[in-house]
Protein backbone atom coordinates (compact mmCIF):
# COMPACT_ATOMS: atom_id res chain seq x y z
CA UNK A 1 0.00 0.00 0.00
CA UNK A 2 1.18 3.57 -0.64
CA UNK A 3 2.77 5.19 2.36
CA UNK A 4 0.69 7.95 3.87
CA UNK A 5 2.61 11.18 4.44
CA UNK A 6 1.32 13.49 7.14
CA UNK A 7 2.20 17.12 7.72
CA UNK A 8 1.27 18.79 10.97
CA UNK A 9 -1.73 21.05 10.55
CA UNK A 10 -1.62 24.64 11.72
CA UNK A 11 -3.18 23.82 15.06
CA UNK A 12 -0.46 21.24 15.78
CA UNK A 13 2.49 23.32 14.55
CA UNK A 14 4.21 25.34 17.33
CA UNK A 15 3.89 28.58 15.40
CA UNK A 16 4.81 30.73 18.40
CA UNK A 17 8.37 29.47 18.18
CA UNK A 18 8.71 30.20 14.46
CA UNK A 19 6.84 33.44 13.78
CA UNK A 20 8.60 36.18 11.81
CA UNK A 21 7.87 39.23 9.71
CA UNK A 22 10.01 40.32 6.80
CA UNK A 23 10.59 44.04 6.10
CA UNK A 24 9.61 43.90 2.45
CA UNK A 25 10.52 47.02 0.48
CA UNK A 26 9.29 46.98 -3.15
CA UNK A 27 12.09 49.29 -4.26
CA UNK A 28 14.73 46.73 -3.24
CA UNK A 29 12.95 43.66 -4.63
CA UNK A 30 14.21 41.55 -7.52
CA UNK A 31 12.46 38.83 -9.52
CA UNK A 32 14.20 35.54 -10.20
CA UNK A 33 13.27 33.04 -12.91
CA UNK A 34 14.77 29.69 -11.90
CA UNK A 35 15.58 27.17 -14.66
CA UNK A 36 12.53 27.67 -16.91
CA UNK A 37 14.32 25.70 -19.61
CA UNK A 38 13.39 23.48 -22.49
CA UNK A 39 14.94 20.32 -21.09
CA UNK A 40 12.05 19.91 -18.64
CA UNK A 41 9.26 21.59 -20.60
CA UNK A 42 9.35 21.29 -24.37
CA UNK A 43 12.44 19.42 -25.51
CA UNK A 44 12.36 16.29 -27.67
CA UNK A 45 14.96 14.81 -25.34
CA UNK A 46 16.17 15.15 -21.78
CA UNK A 47 13.83 15.15 -18.77
CA UNK A 48 10.70 16.14 -20.71
CA UNK A 49 11.05 13.16 -23.01
CA UNK A 50 12.06 10.81 -20.19
CA UNK A 51 8.99 11.81 -18.17
CA UNK A 52 6.80 11.43 -21.25
CA UNK A 53 8.07 7.89 -21.81
CA UNK A 54 7.62 7.00 -18.15
CA UNK A 55 4.12 8.45 -17.81
CA UNK A 56 2.42 10.54 -20.50
CA UNK A 57 -0.29 11.49 -18.01
CA UNK A 58 2.26 12.79 -15.51
CA UNK A 59 4.02 14.95 -18.10
CA UNK A 60 0.72 16.21 -19.52
CA UNK A 61 -0.44 17.31 -16.06
CA UNK A 62 2.92 18.99 -15.48
CA UNK A 63 2.64 20.90 -18.77
CA UNK A 64 -0.83 22.10 -17.78
CA UNK A 65 0.66 23.56 -14.60
CA UNK A 66 3.56 24.98 -16.63
CA UNK A 67 1.09 26.97 -18.72
CA UNK A 68 -0.25 28.65 -15.60
CA UNK A 69 3.28 29.16 -14.31
CA UNK A 70 4.38 30.89 -17.53
CA UNK A 71 1.34 33.18 -17.49
CA UNK A 72 2.08 34.27 -13.94
CA UNK A 73 5.80 34.72 -14.57
CA UNK A 74 4.90 36.98 -17.49
CA UNK A 75 2.67 39.07 -15.20
CA UNK A 76 5.41 39.39 -12.61
CA UNK A 77 8.06 40.21 -15.20
CA UNK A 78 5.93 42.98 -16.68
CA UNK A 79 5.27 44.51 -13.28
CA UNK A 80 8.91 44.37 -12.21
CA UNK A 81 10.17 45.74 -15.52
CA UNK A 82 7.55 48.51 -15.59
CA UNK A 83 8.64 49.43 -12.07
CA UNK A 84 12.31 49.52 -13.09
CA UNK A 85 13.08 46.62 -10.73
CA UNK A 86 15.66 43.94 -11.42
CA UNK A 87 14.77 40.71 -13.21
CA UNK A 88 17.32 37.88 -13.28
CA UNK A 89 17.48 34.26 -14.38
CA UNK A 90 19.26 30.98 -13.78
CA UNK A 91 19.97 28.11 -16.15
CA UNK A 92 20.84 24.64 -14.89
CA UNK A 93 22.90 22.00 -16.63
CA UNK A 94 26.30 20.61 -17.43
CA UNK A 95 28.83 23.29 -18.30
CA UNK A 96 31.20 20.89 -20.07
CA UNK A 97 30.16 18.74 -23.06
CA UNK A 98 30.85 15.47 -21.26
CA UNK A 99 29.14 16.51 -18.02
CA UNK A 100 32.30 15.96 -16.00
CA UNK A 101 31.65 19.17 -14.03
CA UNK A 102 28.50 17.69 -12.47
CA UNK A 103 28.50 15.99 -9.08
CA UNK A 104 28.35 12.20 -9.06
CA UNK A 105 24.66 12.19 -8.14
CA UNK A 106 23.83 14.27 -11.22
CA UNK A 107 25.95 12.12 -13.51
CA UNK A 108 24.26 9.04 -12.11
CA UNK A 109 20.84 10.54 -12.77
CA UNK A 110 21.79 11.11 -16.40
CA UNK A 111 23.02 7.54 -16.80
CA UNK A 112 19.87 6.13 -15.21
CA UNK A 113 17.61 8.16 -17.48
CA UNK A 114 19.47 7.04 -20.58
CA UNK A 115 19.40 3.41 -19.49
CA UNK A 116 15.68 3.49 -18.72
CA UNK A 117 14.84 4.95 -22.14
CA UNK A 118 17.18 2.83 -24.28
CA UNK A 119 19.46 5.84 -24.76
CA UNK A 120 16.54 7.81 -26.21
CA UNK A 121 16.67 10.60 -23.64
CA UNK A 122 18.61 11.62 -20.60
CA UNK A 123 17.87 14.10 -17.84
CA UNK A 124 19.58 17.45 -18.19
CA UNK A 125 20.79 19.50 -21.12
CA UNK A 126 24.34 20.71 -21.69
CA UNK A 127 25.10 24.40 -22.01
CA UNK A 128 24.86 25.35 -25.67
CA UNK A 129 22.11 22.87 -26.54
CA UNK A 130 18.68 24.27 -27.52
CA UNK A 131 17.05 22.55 -24.52
CA UNK A 132 19.36 24.46 -22.18
CA UNK A 133 17.79 27.78 -23.13
CA UNK A 134 15.08 29.62 -21.22
CA UNK A 135 11.52 29.32 -22.53
CA UNK A 136 10.94 32.12 -25.06
CA UNK A 137 7.78 33.38 -23.35
CA UNK A 138 9.76 34.41 -20.27
CA UNK A 139 13.21 34.91 -21.80
CA UNK A 140 15.61 37.61 -20.58
CA UNK A 141 15.61 41.05 -22.11
CA UNK A 142 18.94 42.61 -23.13
CA UNK A 143 20.90 43.59 -20.03
CA UNK A 144 19.14 41.22 -17.64
CA UNK A 145 21.48 38.87 -15.82
CA UNK A 146 21.54 35.11 -16.45
CA UNK A 147 23.44 32.88 -14.01
CA UNK A 148 24.60 29.50 -15.32
CA UNK A 149 24.79 26.84 -12.62
CA UNK A 150 25.41 23.11 -12.29
CA UNK A 151 23.92 22.73 -8.80
CA UNK A 152 20.36 22.95 -7.52
CA UNK A 153 20.98 26.16 -5.58
CA UNK A 154 22.16 29.14 -7.58
CA UNK A 155 24.24 30.21 -4.58
CA UNK A 156 26.68 27.30 -4.83
CA UNK A 157 28.09 27.67 -8.34
CA UNK A 158 27.37 31.25 -9.41
CA UNK A 159 28.27 34.74 -8.10
CA UNK A 160 24.58 35.53 -7.58
CA UNK A 161 25.03 36.49 -3.90
CA UNK A 162 27.58 39.17 -4.74
CA UNK A 163 25.63 40.48 -7.71
CA UNK A 164 22.32 40.76 -5.83
CA UNK A 165 24.00 42.64 -3.00
CA UNK A 166 25.79 44.94 -5.45
CA UNK A 167 22.41 45.74 -7.05
CA UNK A 168 20.97 46.57 -3.59
CA UNK A 169 18.43 43.74 -3.78
CA UNK A 170 17.13 42.72 -0.36
CA UNK A 171 13.92 40.88 -1.28
CA UNK A 172 13.98 38.04 -3.81
CA UNK A 173 10.77 36.85 -5.46
CA UNK A 174 11.35 33.40 -6.94
CA UNK A 175 9.55 31.66 -9.79
CA UNK A 176 10.36 28.68 -11.99
CA UNK A 177 11.22 24.99 -12.05
CA UNK A 178 11.23 22.84 -10.07
CA UNK A 179 9.17 23.89 -7.08
CA UNK A 180 10.59 21.25 -4.76
CA UNK A 181 14.15 21.22 -6.10
CA UNK A 182 16.05 24.16 -7.61
CA UNK A 183 13.51 26.80 -6.56
CA UNK A 184 13.42 25.45 -3.01
CA UNK A 185 17.22 25.02 -2.73
CA UNK A 186 17.84 28.54 -4.02
CA UNK A 187 15.14 29.97 -1.76
CA UNK A 188 16.52 28.36 1.40
CA UNK A 189 20.08 29.43 0.60
CA UNK A 190 18.93 32.99 -0.06
CA UNK A 191 17.04 33.08 3.22
CA UNK A 192 20.03 31.75 5.14
CA UNK A 193 22.14 34.51 3.62
CA UNK A 194 19.76 37.17 4.93
CA UNK A 195 17.68 37.89 1.84
CA UNK A 196 13.92 38.26 2.29
CA UNK A 197 12.48 35.50 0.10
CA UNK A 198 9.04 35.16 -1.44
CA UNK A 199 8.13 32.04 -3.44
CA UNK A 200 5.36 32.76 -5.94
CA UNK A 201 3.35 29.59 -5.42
CA UNK A 202 1.41 29.81 -8.70
CA UNK A 203 4.48 30.84 -10.73
CA UNK A 204 6.43 27.63 -10.03
CA UNK A 205 5.88 24.07 -11.24
CA UNK A 206 7.16 20.51 -10.84
CA UNK A 207 6.20 16.95 -11.71
CA UNK A 208 4.75 16.15 -8.28
CA UNK A 209 2.35 18.85 -7.08
CA UNK A 210 2.07 17.20 -3.68
CA UNK A 211 5.76 17.60 -2.95
CA UNK A 212 5.57 21.22 -4.10
CA UNK A 213 2.76 21.94 -1.66
CA UNK A 214 4.55 20.18 1.20
CA UNK A 215 7.84 22.01 0.69
CA UNK A 216 6.07 25.36 0.32
CA UNK A 217 4.19 24.81 3.59
CA UNK A 218 7.50 24.13 5.32
CA UNK A 219 9.25 27.07 3.63
CA UNK A 220 6.52 29.46 4.71
CA UNK A 221 6.73 28.23 8.30
CA UNK A 222 10.49 28.53 8.66
CA UNK A 223 12.31 30.49 5.96
CA UNK A 224 10.22 33.02 4.07
CA UNK A 225 6.93 33.92 2.45
CA UNK A 226 4.84 31.88 0.02
CA UNK A 227 2.31 34.00 -1.87
CA UNK A 228 0.22 34.00 -5.02
CA UNK A 229 1.18 36.20 -7.94
CA UNK A 230 -1.76 38.60 -7.61
CA UNK A 231 -1.08 39.08 -3.90
CA UNK A 232 2.58 39.83 -4.62
CA UNK A 233 1.64 42.34 -7.31
CA UNK A 234 -0.90 44.03 -5.08
CA UNK A 235 1.67 44.34 -2.31
CA UNK A 236 4.31 45.70 -4.65
CA UNK A 237 1.98 48.27 -6.20
CA UNK A 238 -0.14 49.43 -3.24
CA UNK A 239 2.17 48.80 -0.33
CA UNK A 240 -0.69 47.21 1.57
CA UNK A 241 0.39 44.18 3.64
CA UNK A 242 -1.01 40.90 2.31
CA UNK A 243 -3.62 38.90 4.17
CA UNK A 244 -1.58 35.72 3.90
CA UNK A 245 2.15 35.11 3.50
CA UNK A 246 2.21 31.32 3.66
CA UNK A 247 0.24 28.22 2.70
CA UNK A 248 -2.12 27.01 5.38
CA UNK A 249 -2.93 23.44 6.40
Amino acid sequence: MPKEVNILNDAEWPAAGFQFELPICPESAGLGGIDVQGYSIDSDGHLARTAQLHSPELQAAFLTRVEGMLTNIEKLQKAFRDGARRVFFTRHGAQSPDGADLVLRRRGREEAALESTGDESGHMAVRGQPAYEIHPRVAPLPGELVFDKNTSSAFHTTPIDLYLRNMKIETVVLTGVASDQCVLATAIDAADRGFHVIIASDAVANLDPGSAEATQILFGRVWGYVMKTDDILNWMTTGEPPNSTRLKT
